[in-house]
């Protein structure tokens, strides 16, 4: 499996946590009076990489930094003993734990829901004018939407980016006894939701409206009640509140999938409305429901 290379924010959080931690640890283990304090800044970087670690490498680099240093301080620092062995572990540890604590986010949970946000608000706006765009037979304001969804990466990346910084910091996490599972679940969703709504503003532009191809009436409402349910959802998460509002809202646009079966489709339409109908799974498992409970929301027989 390949692993994801670094961005230039997080290798720069980085590097100042390991410098700050051993500077720290050596002008401390200084100050305490230990002499050739190597094994306290060796101590200080590797615990920082335990608890901070973007990859779960952290302990094995802390396990083989220790021993390794441990015979390295042995053989070349005159008097190294066991007690001062003790001394610069102890000082390491502490400013490694000082560090990370420094460095973690007081939010997370804020911090994750800021960057969903320009996320759900881009989606919001350009499903809304699909909608429009098939309604009134717009080709180029489909197409624009079309282009305005390509330009979602960056804010795609910034999510992952704060993703992985919240991950880094998770054991500290789970010790303030915070869990961030779920949100960090409801991100990797709000991902799956973008990629199915691109899909379908393609197909609506290039394939529907392009080619002339008639509009199913309901094709535009489901799209509608789609970006009430994003919107909703982005105003919840602005609040840092539980996203329950926007679920039946997103249930609504899932049963307009029901009506368009009871009509002809040209392959193009029903791939925008699949589209959105997965689009819909995705935000709903976001809003913390399981998978299995939010297909039943959508597949219900009461609802066909």
């Amino acid at each position: 499996m390949a692993v994801r290379m670094l961005s230039p924010r997080e290798l720069k959080l980085t590097a100042v946590q390991i410098s700050v931690a051993a500077v720290l640890a050596t002008a401390i283990g200084l100050l305490a009076g230990q002499r050739f304090p190597l094994f306290a800044p060796l101590t200080a970087v590797t615990l920082i990489q335990v608890l901070c670690a973007p990859h779960r490498r952290g302990l094995w680099l802390f396990l083989f930094g220790e021993v390794n240093g441990a015979l390295v301080c042995t053989m070349f620092i005159p008097g190294f003993s066991t007690r001062h062995a003790f001394m610069n572990a102890l000082v390491g540890a502490i400013v490694a734990v000082a560090v990370a604590i420094a460095t973690t986010p007081r939010n997370p949970v804020r911090l994750i829901n800021a960057a969903m946000e320009p996320v759900l608000t881009r989606l919001a706006n350009n499903t809304r004018a699909v909608a429009a765009a098939l309604r009134g037979g717009d080709t180029p304001a489909a197409g624009a939407a079309v282009f305005s969804l390509n330009d979602v990466e960056p804010e795609l990346a910034r999510l992952q980016e704060v993703l992985l910084q919240v991950r880094r910091s998770s054991l500290l996490t789970r010790l303030s006894g915070r869990d961030l599972s779920e949100y960090i679940v409801s991100a990797r969703e709000l991902g799956f939701a973008v990629r199915n709504i691109r899909t379908l503003a393609r197909h609506a532009w290039w394939g529907v409206l392009r080619t002339g191809e008639p509009v199913p009436p309901a094709l535009p409402q489901m799209l509608e009640a789609l970006a009430d349910g994003l919107a909703v959802l982005r105003d919840e998460i602005r609040k840092d509140g539980q996203p329950h509002e926007a679920r039946p809202l997103l249930i609504a646009a899932g049963r307009w999938v029901d009506v368009m079966r009871a009509q002809p489709l040209s392959i193009s339409a029903a791939t925008v409305a699949a589209s959105a109908d997965a689009a819909v799974l995705d935000l709903l498992i976001a809003t913390g429901v399981p998978v299995q409970d939010a297909d039943q929301m959508l597949r219900r027989p009461s609802y066909s």
